[in-house]
């Protein structure tokens, strides 16, 4: 809407500037540089918000390895360790999954609950850390699949939080406005009047800013990361504790 109206003020004042007193309008050739140097700012800030999609697109195949690293490692440990750990990845991933789901609602008190049960389980190993010494180096395994799940979940916290430098959206608004009315006044000042370039201006300047918009904030619009590994790994998880609840 407001590109709309940038070209609309473009119009009016070549209408009265230019149209009305009969003076004809000479192209200085500084138009298509400007128009240049914008159609540069939109690809600049698009390239940025997707590679920042990509990135959290990397943490969360990161955590996703972490939990299947560390579900192997549990299954050398002895019954009860397998099924304590199994249980943390399973809330582990639930946590995950309903904090990113698209239709979500706001939880803020996700990191806490990720922070409690990341405590609860640290305080698990170090418990074990104190029995036999063959269960000691057993849940030792666990412990670098475990830190590169916590330091993997912190990364994409962290990436969700990301956006584009405030400047850069301020100024990509306003040189949006500005090549508006550009686009308007140009047109319109010419002797002949003409709206497709306006229109294919006004849609691709709108899907290009939309599309930044989805790419740099995960939790707005189409464009979102793809936590499909994640609840693969939590359905397989839920299967096989169920298989082994029904197990004689």
């Amino acid at each position: 809407m407001s590109l709309l109206l940038a070209v609309f003020i473009g119009y009016v004042v070549a209408e009265y500037n230019y149209r009305r007193r009969g003076f004809q309008w000479k192209p200085s050739g500084i138009e298509s540089a400007l128009i240049t140097i914008f159609g540069l700012l939109l690809s600049f800030t698009l390239l940025s918000s997707n590679n920042s999609l990509k990135e959290r697109t990397t943490f969360i195949h990161q955590s996703s390895d972490a939990v299947t690293e560390l579900y192997r490692e549990s299954q050398l440990l002895p019954p009860a360790e397998r099924v304590a750990i199994r249980s943390f990845l399973l809330q582990f991933l639930s946590l995950e999954l309903r904090a990113h789901r698209p239709d979500r609602t706001q939880v803020p008190e996700h990191s806490r609950q990720l922070a409690a049960l990341y405590r609860q389980s640290w305080q698990r190993f170090r418990g074990s850390m104190a029995a036999t010494s063959t269960e000691a180096v057993a849940v030792r395994r666990l412990l670098p699949a475990f830190n590169s799940l916590s330091s993997a979940t912190s990364r994409l916290h962290y990436a969700n939080q990301e956006r584009t430098p405030y400047p850069i959206i301020v100024l990509l608004i306003i040189s949006s406005w500005a090549i508006g009315m550009l686009v308007g006044f140009t047109n319109n000042a010419q002797e002949s009047r003409h709206y497709f370039v306006p229109v294919l201006f006004i849609i691709i300047s709108s899907l290009t800013i939309q599309a930044i918009r989805d790419l740099d904030n995960p939790s707005l619009g189409f464009i979102r990361p793809n936590y499909t590994n994640l609840s693969d790994l939590h359905q397989l998880l839920r299967q096989e504790q169920g298989m082994d609840t029904v197990s004689p």
